[in-house]
């Protein structure tokens, strides 16, 4: 009898295939009930007494409504006998409210690490987390995983069919929020060099950038890298700028892929030569956007 059990409610139910097939694990199946007064009912139809249990769920639209299905998810299966409990939130729905910004707001995200501790699984995993200070909301174990490899793994590709010299590649974090993700990744490929943009956000949803120095991108392949794309301004602010200033081409990649309405036509239209984004969050996407699979990188 198979020992592992994956689950997926609606957000990484493709991810969570291939976790199974990958681990010879048995793919769990759930049952969600909406009721006619909005209350709603989520439970395992799958047998998971003495059985170690992953569950894959992104938080991304309609954040709230998937966080209340995953509790009970949660207490379903642990009330039927699961041995263990592992949950994956690939992309980590609130995180960019980690911390008040205007008067009287709430740290929305710290609420949402209270509400997951209240379900008492072993485990909490996402990946490429907006900001580290959130790992400290939690009390239930948890870590946040880089998707550096799967970009790594791309642009190797990238770099070979179009006969880029690595040495010609500039790796720019579009804010200094992002320079980590910068250095890792400019660390595997010898010759590179970082920038970091300054960025200045005059309201929310609207990004603009000040200024880089014209001789660190000019004649150079310029890779955004970034946590997420949303409404897509900050990287076409970035991709202007760069491109203004002497670029060769700008490329970007993304762990995750939020894509705010009219994002895709603004990104499409952009300056950007090419689009890479994981699946955490799993939607049908244009062809120009390439998807890079974080399934490799869980283990149950």
């Amino acid at each position: 009898m198979k020992k592992n059990i994956v689950f997926s409610l609606q957000s990484n139910q493709a991810v969570a295939e291939k976790v199974a097939k990958k681990f010879n694990a048995e793919l769990g199946v759930v049952s969600i009930d909406n009721f006619a007064d909005g209350e709603v009912l989520v439970k395992s139809l799958s047998d998971v007494k003495g059985k170690d249990v992953t569950i894959i769920e992104s938080t991304a639209k309609n954040a709230h409504e998937i966080l209340f299905q995953l509790l009970l998810l949660i207490d379903s299966v642990k009330r039927s006998g699961a041995r263990s409990v592992k949950l994956y939130v690939p992309y980590f729905g609130y995180s960019r409210q980690e911390r008040v910004s205007w008067f009287n707001e709430p740290v929305s995200c710290e609420v949402v690490a209270k509400i997951l501790d209240t379900a008492e699984v072993d485990e909490i995993l996402t990946f490429d987390l907006h900001h580290p200070i959130i790992e400290n909301f939690f009390k239930t174990p948890f870590r946040s995983l880089s998707t550096t490899k799967l970009f790594v793994d791309y642009y190797k590709k990238y770099f070979a069919e179009h006969h880029i010299d690595t040495k010609d590649v500039v790796i720019i974090s579009p804010d200094h929020g992002s320079n980590t993700r910068a250095e890792l990744l400019s660390k595997e490929f010898e010759g590179t060099k970082k920038v970091i943009l300054d960025k200045r956000r005059p309201k929310p949803n609207l990004a603009e950038h000040l200024e880089v120095n014209v001789d660190e991108v000019k004649d150079k392949i310029c890779i955004i890298i970034d946590d997420i794309i949303d409404t897509g301004g900050t990287l076409v602010s970035a991709a202007d700028l760069l491109i203004r200033s002497g670029a060769k081409s700008v490329l970007v990649a993304a762990s995750h892929g939020v894509f705010s309405p009219n994002s895709l036509n603004r990104l499409l239209e952009s300056p950007l030569d090419d689009i890479v984004v994981t699946n955490t969050i799993e939607r049908r996407l244009p062809k120009e956007i390439h998807i890079t699979d974080i399934s490799e990188l869980i283990e149950l």
